[in-house]
């Protein structure tokens, strides 16, 4: 027994811990990846790279005391800096552990499909959230209560009358429910790297802003082109077919 636990003292908690270690950080880097915050990352990198630099090799005592109290103040900065992402990876987590998966029948994903389809025959904007482990009562707040079954016509009452006040936000969908109408979502800044290659509208912002924050599933018709999109946990795919539309909702929430 003895030696066994040597054994773990030496060797196996030292594998275990650095194991442990390169899992949340290979996670973190896929959470921050194509967002500003990778460049940041390379920013303090670099600048901690230099601390060491004019500290052990250049011996620059006056850059080296003014590098080092910033350090110490780095914590507060890297909280200040990184919120949106700390916030997203504490919500993931949370959202393993504790969230139930969306689950939605086929039948509704037939009517949403359905709908999604006749908004892009007709070049009626639209944009549907269908929420999944991650909570959007924050968002469906923004909007109006409906708590109504999920029906084409219902869908296609809201975004095809351009007139009506619902018809320029976003649809929330959980479960078999469409729980609000003309909910604001957070829009993506113009300046990231989308990595998709359009001139993004506001429909297209909101849907990445939301997929950034949450692991929702969010729907696009361009009232522009017609041409679906979805937006999935950061990524935008455009121009896809109904075929594709009906797979990545049944992946995702079914029940």
């Amino acid at each position: 027994m003895e030696a066994m636990l040597n054994i773990y003292n030496t060797y196996i908690v030292n594998i275990l811990d650095i194991f442990i270690f390169a899992i949340i950080f290979y996670r973190i880097i896929l959470i921050i990846k194509g967002t500003m915050a990778i460049q940041i990352v390379v920013g303090i990198l670099f600048i901690l790279g230099f601390t060491i630099v004019a500290e052990y090799v250049l011996h620059l005592r006056v850059l080296s005391w003014f590098l080092n109290r910033l350090w110490v103040t780095a914590t507060v900065i890297f909280v200040v800096i990184f919120q949106p992402e700390i916030r997203n990876v504490l919500a993931r987590i949370g959202g393993r552990l504790w969230g139930l998966k969306a689950k939605i029948k086929d039948s509704y994903i037939t009517e949403i499909v359905e709908a999604v389809e006749d908004l892009s025959v007709s070049m009626s904007g639209g944009l549907v959230a269908i929420g999944n482990k991650i909570g959007l009562k924050n968002f469906t707040e923004t909007g109006i209560s409906l708590n109504a079954d999920i029906s084409k016509e219902l869908l296609l009452s809201i975004f095809k009358n351009k007139s009506a006040p619902l018809h320029d936000g976003a649809i929330i969908i959980f479960n078999d429910k469409i729980l609000a109408a003309g909910c604001l979502l957070p829009l993506f800044p113009l300046n990231h790297d989308t990595g998709v290659k359009i001139i993004l509208g506001t429909r297209h912002r909101a849907a990445l802003g939301l997929s950034e924050v949450t692991d929702a599933v969010i729907i696009v018709v361009s009232e522009e082109t017609g041409r679906i999109s979805v937006a999935y946990k950061g990524k935008l795919n455009c121009n896809i077919s109904s075929a594709e539309l009906r797979e990545i909702i049944s992946t995702t929430a079914r029940l």
